[in-house]
This record gives structure tokens, C-alpha cells and sequence, in this order.
């Protein structure tokens, strides 16, 4: 009979979203260069406006939508062109 509490590892790259100095850990769904699908497994309020961090690049995001599921909060950010500083 199969253990039903155990969870297998996912193969789903992992990023992180930046809220102010706390750091929520999320998966990666699926991503092109202007949205990203991630799930949020802790609890807690996401605003609309949020930095969004992967392999150490840091984009600035909106959430284009969210919907609760029995694993986790999903959300499908619209990530914002990445400004290169040397150009200003």
C-alpha cells in the first residue's frame, strides 16, 4: 500500500518573490521573457506590485491573476522589461 504523505521532490525550478526584506520561495510552472506561472505554498498576503527572483536576476512584476488551489496560491505575474543601467 502506497504511503500517502509522501511527497515527491519537484522537478520544477525554484525562485523567490521579494516582499520588501522577506523572501517568499515559489515554483516555477512554466515562464517566457514577459510572464512567468509560479506556486506559492505559504501562506500570506501577495500584493499586486512585487520583485520576482530568479538565478539572481531581479525583475520587477505585477500579478496578472491568482487562484487558490488545494496546492498552494498560483499566480501568473506579468514581469516588466529589465532596464539596463548602464544605458541611462
Amino acid at each position: 500500500m502506497a504511503n500517502k504523505h509522501f511527497t515527491h521532490a519537484s522537478a520544477h525550478p525554484t525562485a523567490t518573490i521579494r516582499l520588501g526584506s522577506f523572501d517568499v520561495p515559489c515554483t516555477v510552472l512554466s515562464s517566457t521573457e514577459a510572464a512567468v506561472h509560479v506556486r506559492v505554498v505559504t501562506a500570506g498576503g501577495i500584493p499586486e506590485h512585487l520583485t520576482f527572483v530568479r538565478d539572481s536576476e531581479v525583475r520587477r512584476a505585477r500579478v496578472a491573476l491568482r487562484k487558490q488551489g488545494p496546492l498552494g496560491l498560483d499566480l501568473w505575474l506579468d514581469l516588466q522589461v529589465a532596464k539596463d543601467a548602464r544605458a541611462a
